[in-house]
């Protein structure tokens, strides 16, 4: 366990890092281990709770996954799902936050994206594409090397030779081959292919920030605290930072000195703080609040097709269990990358999805409810009574796997602002889900569906009654990275602006909220990459560079 005790918390430190995801973990890491005398303090604060398969399992039937939303009354919930008029959020919560139940895709971003406006001229792609090389290396990201056995990446290939194009690999932050002890001290075993990285890996093979920068962080000295939830950050008497907030069981209130504190949050906890700093005197860029983007997100279902394509996760089962006779691989896998000579705001990228085992036996009773009728088509018709009949746990031929489940990442106008209503962070984006982007991808995985010969289900809350209300687990902008305070909210280092064009000294954020607009593909490597340049430059001005 990498926690420390809260009686063991100084009164003072050089450094407070909020959050413990891809942005908190890679900067306490990297400040943690840099040669200084005297080695500068740190820690982290993360409030919800540590746990991994050595001390809580990941939940992997649907009740145990009920159990583990976060609300008031379970604060310490490893699943949030926060519900706008617009919008709907999933993140998660815990030590290594969303790296928990993300789908483990490394992606990096075509070169272009960064010579857009909203990115300061000195972030281009030439300068970022070494800090993206160094967290791929840390988090250990390669390709599947089972890949081609799995038939949903066959069903990928489908719809891709239809249109001239090929599915390719994507680099997965998961272990495939060693049984050992990591570089950083940590237990881990290779990869069952079951399927349940969306809701926790129970087998020790996700490379989450549990695996990698996070012992880095602790074993270079830095102090990790859990279920310490920080409310506001202001400038003391002194002229250092008080960061002021509660422990989450007791309601016991707290306040750190720090000289430097960086919030890695996320996109909407890291903008909450800033807001409610702001109210207690912080000075902040207008930018704040603003750019808020899901990054383009986008799902969708070619259900039960005439093509087996074996994307039902078996989690915890035996190894000789029905399901795991037939493992359906990582929750990701592939990727069509739809460029071409399409303008930026056109492109897009669609990748194959696994449903987990929590959510199987919901599945099958939803999804004939959801899809369009196919009475006309026999053998589909007995793929569905296969499934409806749940004494059987795993069939590999009933419609669930004849179905295949769809991510889309787009590039959105990044138009979602955030601001407080009762002292907590709202989105508010009008008509999110009725931009054309979203058409278009609609479209095309219509004809993802055809190409399997099977029904389309869009998004419910999306195409029922023509809401268009759009689900997203990338949420990324909020505190806007830019050139000046009129772009930005904070600077190309991660210094937060001040209204008058300045910049705090001392306080920074490095996580999904500084990216300024939708990068078209999973956004954790890029939030990677940013915390690595982040991080990197205030080494250098420690070190007097």
């Amino acid at each position: 366990m990498f926690t420390s005790s809260w009686d063991q918390r100084k009164g003072s430190y050089d450094f407070v890092i909020i959050g413990s995801g891809y942005g908190g973990a890679i900067t306490a890491a990297r400040l943690a281990t840099v040669n200084l005398n005297p080695k500068p303090s740190i820690c982290i604060l993360e409030r919800g709770k540590e746990r991994w398969p050595g001390n809580i399992r990941f939940p992997d039937t649907v009740d145990a996954v009920m159990e583990e939303f976060r609300n008031d009354a379970n604060p310490l919930g490893l699943y949030e799902l926060l519900n706008y008029p617009d919008i709907s959020v999933i993140k998660g919560c815990g030590l290594g936050g969303t790296s928990l139940i993300n789908a483990n895709v490394a992606a990096t971003p075509e070169a272009d994206v960064f010579d857009e406006p909203a990115w300061p001229e000195a972030l281009r792609w030439n300068y970022l594409k070494p800090y993206y090389d160094r967290a791929r290396k840390t988090l250990g990201a390669g390709p599947d090397p089972r890949a081609a056995n799995f038939p949903k990446v066959q069903a990928m290939e489908r719809r891709a030779g239809q249109i001239g194009m090929k599915p390719f690999l994507l680099d997965l932050a998961i272990n495939f081959t060693e049984s050992d002890i990591n570089p950083y001290g940590v237990p881990r075993r290779p990869c069952l292919a079951c399927g349940d990285c969306t809701t926790g890996c129970n087998h020790l093979s996700k490379n989450t920030l549990y695996m990698n920068y996070l012992p880095m962080a602790r074993r270079a000295g830095a102090q990790i605290f859990t279920e310490a939830e920080a409310g506001t950050v202001e400038r003391g008497t002194d002229g250092r930072w008080l960061v002021k907030g509660r422990r989450v069981e007791t309601g016991e209130p707290f306040t750190l000195h720090s000289a430097n504190v960086i919030l890695a949050a996320g996109s909407l906890n890291s903008t909450e703080i800033l807001l409610r700093s702001q109210q207690h005197g912080l000075s902040l860029s207008p930018a704040v609040g603003t750019r808020f983007s899901c990054n383009g997100d986008f799902f969708g279902l070619a259900y039960n097709g005439r093509f087996r394509t074996q994307v039902t996760g078996f989690g915890n089962h035996a190894a000789d269990s029905p399901a795991a006779q037939h493992p359906p691989g990582p929750a990701i896998v592939s990727a069509i990358h739809y460029d071409g000579k399409r303008p930026l705001a056109e492109r897009f990228q669609i990748e194959d999805l696994t449903i987990p085992s929590a959510y199987i036996a919901a599945a099958r009773r939803a999804f004939p409810m959801l899809a369009p009728s196919q009475k006309d088509d026999a053998e589909a018709c007995k793929r569905i009574q296969r499934d409806l009949d749940l004494s059987v746990e795993y069939d590999p031929d009933g419609a669930l796997n004849h179905t295949m489940f769809y991510l889309v990442m787009g590039f959105d106008d990044a138009r979602g602002r955030m601001d407080l209503h009762n002292n907590t962070v709202r989105v508010l984006w009008d008509d999110a889900g009725r931009q054309a982007i979203y058409d278009t991808l609609h479209q095309e995985l219509q004809m993802h569906a055809k190409a399997q010969d099977a029904a389309y289900i869009a998004n419910p809350m999306w195409s029922f009654l023509e809401m268009r209300h759009l689900f997203t687990a990338h949420p990324i902008g909020g505190c806007p990275i830019g050139e000046d305070s009129a772009s930005g909210a904070v600077d190309r280092y991660g210094r937060v602006f001040k209204g008058d064009g300045e910049v705090h000294k001392g306080l920074f954020v490095a996580d999904g909220s500084i990216i300024p607009n939708s990068i078209g593909v999973n956004p954790f490597l890029t939030i990677s990459a940013l915390a690595e340049h982040i991080a990197e430059s205030k080494v250098r001005e420690l070190s007097g560079e």
